[in-house]
């Protein structure tokens, strides 16, 4: 393998088991507000983020749109293995830039059938897709804004190199379900209290441990779920 390790999923397989894989990756460039598959329609590719993140959206048919899972180098967008119709139901857009492994699903279909570690890996990709839905569900039904943006900051520096975020408070709003005068307020918050620092379009994060108190439990619970979820794909490839 090369650095397509980033991965972890990829980085789980046995050296056969990639070289299944491996013909058909192609090494792209994931750019900011790239649409990667849109919602209701067929999904066409398999996208393995080697950094960056990607955010996955539900709409309601007012037209408004909230983030219900950001996915990076842990996990994968498009691992359906099961029977027709294999249609998205959410939109998946970069959030973060970075790079990423596609394949087309039609091929990861085909390798993946019948075998026992391919199966496993988009098993474990769906999970860590679940836990992202569930906790989105309590977070968003309880916690309040500012922790709930807090959160959200985390979840992202921890799919990036650096402190520095390129988020603008419109795409913010965007991702957390709010208009964008509620996510100034929470932002304002957040800078007064000397987490961050918002200029021109990026967040600059200044004090982690201070923004790890300000977001809400649901940030602990997610990275949990997720190093679970990875480690039992590592115990695989072991065994």
């Amino acid at each position: 393998m090369t650095d397509d390790i980033q991965n972890e999923l990829l980085a789980s397989l046995d050296s056969h088991d990639y070289g299944l894989l491996r013909p058909h990756l192609t090494r792209i460039r994931l750019e900011q507000h790239a649409v990667l598959q849109q919602a209701d329609y067929p999904i066409e590719n398999v996208f393995f983020p080697l950094d960056g993140m990607v955010s996955l959206l539900a709409s309601v048919p007012t037209g408004e749109e909230i983030e219900i899972a950001g996915i990076g180098r842990e996990g994968a967008i498009g691992t359906k293995i099961g029977f027709l119709p294999l249609l998205s139901f959410s939109t998946a857009i970069v959030q973060l830039p970075g790079i990423a492994m596609r394949m087309p699903l039609t091929a990861f279909q085909a390798v993946a059938a019948g075998n026992i570690a391919l199966t496993h890996i988009a098993t474990c990709a769906n999970d860590i897709l679940l836990c992202n839905l569930q906790q989105a569900a309590a977070c968003n039904a309880i916690h309040g804004t500012e922790a709930r943006l807090a959160r959200w900051l985390l979840q992202a520096l921890d799919r990036q190199q650096g402190n520095e975020l390129p988020l603008t408070q419109e795409f913010l709003g965007q991702m957390l379900g709010v208009r964008r005068t509620t996510v100034t307020v929470a932002a304002s918050a957040l800078e007064q209290s000397g987490l961050v620092e918002y200029r021109r379009g990026k967040i600059h994060v200044l004090d982690r441990p201070g923004l790890e108190e300000a977001a809400c439990g649901c940030y602990r619970v997610v990275e949990k779920n997720i190093a679970a979820v990875v480690k039992a794909a590592r115990r695989a490839k072991i065994s």
